[in-house]
């Protein structure tokens, strides 16, 4: 009977230590295992750091654009918004040469061309000047080319910036469909009272304003 008793109380000694060592095990896994928020705040932030990165690109624009320059844009944009951004095309920028509908990429570079006739043009003249050498007259027809072409834009029909459609608002220099649209949706959110609410519109800086001046009507 002794001996009974004390193989009982053996066996209950080896129990308890199972379950301890069983309880013991189960605290060490719990403590290893990944919680929502188990992450270091370094490594928190350097993932957080890239998304924000992951969200905006850097490009360079140059060419024929009223402000060439390098210019941060949200990654999703694309070439015809970052021409926009760098105030827009100039009047002998060649956007055919251009795909305006391309997704930017980070360090990409966009380069406006200008149109082959102006660039024909002005090679001529300057192999002109080289000839003759005659560089003072050549900038006297230079000034007096551009007094005239002042005149025949005075004479073009302004463009109502209230009422006009989006296509007729493509009429004015350096405006494409993207931007255009971006003043038929400004407009309706409020509309222009003079020239300067231009400004409000996004990618329409002090340069391009300069420029659109003369080609607007305010209705």
């Amino acid at each position: 009977m002794q001996a009974k008793s004390k193989k009982l109380i053996f066996i209950a000694v080896i129990l308890i230590g199972c379950i301890i060592t069983s309880l013991i095990s189960t605290n060490d896994k719990a403590k290893t295992l990944p919680g929502g928020s188990s992450l270091p705040q370094s490594a928190q932030g350097a993932v957080t750091s890239k998304a924000v990165q992951a969200k905006t690109v850097r490009v360079q624009v140059s060419g024929a654009v009223l402000e060439p320059g390098i210019y941060d844009l949200p990654a999703s944009c694309r070439v015809e918004e970052a021409i926009a951004a760098a105030g827009g095309l100039t009047e002998n920028a060649d956007s055919e040469r251009v795909n305006l509908v391309r997704k930017v990429r980070d360090g990409m570079q966009i380069r406006v061309p200008v149109q082959k006739a102006a660039r024909t043009n002005r090679t001529q003249r300057k192999n002109a000047q080289a000839k003759s050498g005659l560089g003072e007259s050549a900038s006297g027809k230079s000034s007096s080319a551009k007094a005239g072409s002042g005149r025949n834009s005075s004479m073009m029909q302004r463009v109502r910036i209230n009422s006009a459609s989006a296509g007729e608002l493509q009429q004015l220099p350096g405006i494409g469909p993207a931007l255009a649209q971006r003043i038929v949706e400004t407009r309706n959110s409020g509309r222009f009272s003079s020239a300067e609410d231009l400004l409000r519109v996004p990618g329409i800086g002090k340069a391009k304003l300069a420029k659109l001046r003369d080609y607007v009507e305010v209705d």
